[in-house]
């Protein structure tokens, strides 16, 4: 076992660092613009697998920034709800639904189907799973990592040379 164990460039790497902090290269916008470069191989690949006959659940996918609260920055990536975007049904498509009774809530207790048919319930036969995310997270992950690595070498790289002119 070695005794004596001494290390060249601690110095410099501690600059390099110290360099990185001040100089805000890996601040917040800076991590959150990252990790959205990185997640757009995984939104383009899960839109390309949710039908066409879907168009608002497709153009629903995309990345929400993260509300970690002490985590670091987070991007998440999937259907989006609300304002412009109708990704309400992403979960149903995802995973499927069960039969399932659907019963009126209206004040006159009736459900007003295709023409002018009027039922109290429904049943519903349910729906298959037809996954997007999963499968796009799966295929494309490795891509989105390696973007990560990307930037943050480019970034790493930058401070390096600034630190030694």
């Amino acid at each position: 076992m070695a005794k004596n164990l001494s290390f060249v460039g601690i110095e410099e790497l501690g600059q390099v660092l110290d360099g990185l902090s001040n100089d805000k290269k890996l601040s917040n916008k800076v991590v959150r613009g990252i990790l959205n470069k990185a997640a757009k191989p995984i939104i383009t690949e899960a839109q390309s697998r949710v039908s066409k006959d879907n168009g608002d659940l497709q153009k629903s996918i995309g990345s929400i920034p993260g509300r970690g609260r002490g985590k670091g920055e987070q991007v998440y990536v999937g259907p989006r709800r609300g304002g412009r975007f109708k990704g309400y049904a992403g979960h149903l498509v995802e995973y499927g639904t069960a039969p399932h009774i659907i019963k009126a809530k209206a004040a006159e207790g009736k459900l007003h189907l295709r023409g002018n048919v009027f039922v109290e319930e429904v049943q519903h036969p349910g729906a298959a799973a037809k996954p997007f995310m999963r499968p796009a997270f799966d295929s494309k992950k490795d891509e989105a990592i390696g973007i990560i690595k990307a930037e943050c070498k480019s970034i790493i790289e930058d401070a390096f040379k600034s630190v030694f002119k």
